[in-house]
């Protein structure tokens, strides 16, 4: 019987993963320059589109099996989904700054963690070290 919780994690997912906390990024830059520029429609576009990548991210995490680190990402997505939504009610770019740190935070973590597994899924010499999984450091 195999107890190793481990899971190969697909390169597409990694990709995948990857694109969205760039649009997620990417949409909330967009998101504070419709404050900026006193367009409301593009606040809310941008940070509607921002909080549905949030929700699918944190929907798609497996507790059981990523325990205590997946918990703190859900809280995080949870507390940039709030920032977002004061941001977008007050109307206050300022509430934006935070999410914009947390967000380039998870993506660097998740860059960094990606690049290491698959170096080592795709390098014989480290055999040893495979079935260690996805480690991410946040």
């Amino acid at each position: 019987m195999n107890n190793n919780t481990t899971q190969h994690i697909p390169e597409q997912n990694i990709k995948n993963l990857l694109m969205l906390l760039d649009g997620a990024s990417r949409y909330t830059q967009y998101a504070r320059q419709g404050i900026d520029q006193n367009d409301a429609k593009l606040r809310n576009e941008n940070i509607s589109k921002v909080i549905t990548i949030l929700s699918q991210l944190d929907a798609a995490l497996d507790k059981s099996v990523g325990g205590e680190i997946a918990e703190n990402l859900s809280g995080l997505y949870k507390f940039l989904m709030n920032q977002l939504t004061q941001a977008n009610i007050q109307d206050d770019s300022s509430l934006l700054d935070d999410a914009e740190k947390i967000l380039k935070d998870i993506k660097d973590a998740f860059d960094g963690a990606a690049k290491n597994y698959l170096k080592e899924a795709h390098d014989p010499h480290h055999a040893g070290t495979q079935g260690r999984g996805l480690t991410i450091d946040i």
